[in-house]
């Protein structure tokens, strides 16, 4: 594909980005019309912001709700992409190492232990950082030095059936019913609560995130051509793969803490980047975080307008509406075989 229809379609993506995000904010328990939120947004953009229930919502609620779901639906699909060039799978996902069962352990401990009400707002959330760093240790640990994607795939196996394990054992020892709806409510996924404090954070661990792709995008577009044929190119496939699993950990670390486990977009995203784009990393890179981006803000608003005034966890939703695709994507590109 020649270079002006790609940025003609990632132009395109762009827009349909910040569209979606304006739109977005009208949508929830209570519907704001679009030309409201302009106004408030445009009063608010003049210095002058108004006290009124509307600009409460979209400036203290939905914004940063919003920002947020682009921010970790373009981090979910990046290391999604990580995951499956490295480990050489595209049936991989951000969640292969076992890191998000690691957070999972962490955050339900915190709630059903009390620990999150002590340490509160941000008990759950330094829970879940540690299970998922705990998780990642172990990874790097028994991986060591070896550069085979299999046994990468399998030890993330292994983690993340252990943690998974933990979990389940904390949610059953509990007698707290309250406790293990919270504990299974944050196991789903949900990004009620966001505030504006975790936005920096998320940018933060993206803007890395996307800068080591760049940096290294030769790198690991030699890594799909086979390791063989990677290191006789002068590539150190241990080492760009420890990179890889680290970034990715931290990356899946950080944005689970906060958010919740969320399933299938960084899994889906980039078969979907791939079929718009091209399977080059320099390409894929800004296919992959914008389209996940989109596809998170558009599932956080069906997951809050489904069965308003109540909310659909985003990780259900992402399930449901991933898990279709998934096979579609899956019977076209094997339907001759």
């Amino acid at each position: 594909m020649n270079k002006k229809n790609l940025y003609l379609r990632a132009s395109t993506l762009t827009i349909i980005l910040f569209a979606s995000m304006i739109i977005a904010v009208g949508f929830g328990s209570i519907e704001i019309e679009t030309s409201a939120v302009i106004n408030e947004v445009a009063t608010f953009l003049q210095g002058n912001k108004t006290d009124s229930p509307n600009s409460m919502i979209i400036f203290d609620i939905r914004i940063p709700r919003i920002l947020f779901a682009a921010i970790s639906g373009a981090i979910l699909s990046l290391t999604g992409m990580l995951m499956q060039t490295v480990s050489q799978n595209y049936l991989a996902d951000p969640y292969i190492l076992g890191v998000s069962s690691g957070a999972g352990m962490g955050a339900v401990f915190c709630i059903i232990t009390g620990v999150a009400q002590i340490f509160a707002p941000y008990g759950v959330y330094v829970g879940a950082f540690l299970g998922a760093a705990l998780a990642t240790v172990i990874v790097v640990r028994i991986a060591g030095t070896s550069n085979s994607p299999i046994k990468l795939v399998l030890i993330g196996m292994g983690i993340s059936a252990l943690f998974s394990a933990f979990t389940m054992l904390e949610i059953y020892g509990s007698k707290n019913e309250a406790q293990v709806r919270s504990a299974m409510f944050w196991l789903m996924g949900s990004f009620s609560g966001i505030q504006w404090t975790m936005i920096p954070i998320a940018f933060t661990v993206l803007f890395a995130l996307i800068i080591f792709i760049w940096l290294f995008r030769h790198e690991l577009d030699l890594i799909l051509l086979g390791r063989e044929e990677a290191q006789h190119l002068g590539l150190s496939t241990t080492r760009m793969q420890q990179a890889v699993v680290l970034i990715s950990s931290m990356a899946i670390a950080i944005t689970v803490s906060i958010a919740g486990i969320i399933g299938f977009i960084g899994l889906v995203i980039p078969h979907i980047a791939r079929f718009i784009g091209e399977s080059r990393h320099a390409v894929m890179l800004w296919f992959t975080s914008l389209i996940g981006a989109v596809v998170m803000v558009w599932a956080d608003v069906i997951a809050r307008s489904l069965f308003k005034p109540e909310e659909v966890p985003i990780g259900i939703l992402t399930a449901c509406l991933g898990a279709p695709i998934f096979m579609q994507i899956i019977n076209r590109q094997y339907k001759d075989s």
